[in-house]
């Protein structure tokens, strides 16, 4: 029977990173399983590749922080072609709560290290002149924030992974886990049962279904999110930040040359769904052209879907499971996984191998969920 000391269920970048860190602790039986045909093909390889520290919550900036240091050093670490452009993000608020909202979340953040500005409309379109901001009362704004290509830090992680003995696994669905005494015991998969003592749930969307393999429940629902990009546009400059309108929820980054556009359906149910909604692809067209107007004439290149893992509170979960013991969760990002997973997995290794943790993950345990006592909804939810 094959053997490992860790498997790690999922293959996008949690998974991977939460890899990389145990191997660099030192651990060298390492199992990576992915269900698709290569590793990254859902949520990771269609996310928006925003990296932000603009969070409204203590724990969301620490790991944030700790993981855009983490990108600043990706490429030497890992010896890897990547680049992370810190390009800066900009929040817009367009009513006076929203504007009170932001600028005590910017109190927070600066206490906690993040630097972070106050811009008028008039500053907002210095940094931005195709930006309509008649409506506009005021803008957050980091420069250290940015954007980066999800599937190039990836493939860094997966390449460094291999070189450090771990053995990752396309195609190699999760049938069933193996739970004898309390204890996890072994991983079903078509290909066979890998005995192993330690299993992390990196799945996701599809960490719910994953856990109740063990009998356990996590509050994990998928959710579909829009994106679409435009052709190359002449005055979309590559200097441009990740936009993103507090109003509407829309959100822009420049992309190939044009721009890329997201934003959430706000009563989209939990589902597994991927397909796109060409109705609501307008919608997002729509509210990129009322806050960009030149944007009238540009054409639509592409379009697509992915899922969020969504948790009530809108922050991921972080624990070490005692019934089964042996079961490790980290899961339920809620669109700030690729973001948040250098410091995901640094802070994932330290909780199966330490029992403890740099970063106080306290509040980001299932307990939460069954107290008053948990974090709050973001005010801004985008990736």
């Amino acid at each position: 029977m094959e053997r490992a000391e860790v498997v790690i269920v999922g293959g996008g970048i949690i998974g991977a990173s939460i890899a990389y860190h145990l191997a660099m602790r030192g651990i060298k039986d390492i199992v990576l399983l992915e269900k698709e045909l290569f590793f990254g093909a859902e949520s990771t390889g269609k996310c928006a590749g925003g990296i932000r520290a603009q969070f409204t919550t203590p724990i969301n900036i620490q790991l944030s922080l700790a993981s855009i240091a983490a990108f600043e050093r990706f490429a030497e670490e890992m010896g890897a072609p990547v680049a992370f452009h810190q390009v800066g993000y900009l929040f817009m608020s367009t009513d006076p709560a929203q504007w009170e909202a932001a600028q005590r979340a910017v109190q927070l953040q600066r206490s906690l290290g993040v630097e972070v500005q106050l811009l008028t409309a008039e500053q907002v379109n210095d940094l931005v002149p195709d930006l309509r901001t008649d409506d506009v009362v005021g803008a957050t704004y980091s420069a250290k924030d940015g954007l980066a290509d999800p599937h190039e830090f990836l493939q860094g992680y997966v390449k460094r992974n291999r070189e450090l003995g771990v053995r990752a696994f396309a195609q190699r669905p999760v049938t069933g886990l193996e739970v004898k005494g309390g204890r996890i015991q072994g991983v079903v998969t078509p290909a066979g049962t890998i005995s192993t003592p330690r299993v992390v749930n990196a799945a996701g969307a599809w960490a719910a279904q994953i856990a109740r393999m063990a009998g356990v429940d996590v509050p994990i629902v998928p959710v579909r999110r829009h994106i679409a990009t435009t052709a190359p546009l002449p005055f979309i400059s590559t200097t441009y930040p990740m936009m993103v309108d507090n109003g509407s929820g829309l959100y822009m980054h420049p992309e190939s040359g044009g721009l890329l556009m997201g934003m959430a359906k706000r009563d989209e149910p939990p589902a597994y769904r991927t397909d796109v909604d060409e109705d609501f692809v307008m919608e997002i067209v729509g509210a990129a052209v009322d806050r960009i107007p030149s944007l009238e004439t540009a054409e639509i290149n592409s379009a697509w879907a992915g899922l969020y893992e969504v948790t009530p509170d809108h922050h991921a979960i972080f624990e070490a499971h005692t019934e089964p013991e042996g079961l490790f969760t980290c899961a339920g990002f809620s669109g700030h996984g690729f973001m948040q997973s250098p410091a995901a997995g640094e802070t994932m290794a330290e909780l199966i191998l330490d029992a403890r943790t740099t970063l106080d993950i306290s509040d980001l345990g299932l307990a939460r969920f069954s107290t008053t006592n948990h974090q709050g909804r973001e005010e801004v939810m985008v990736i």
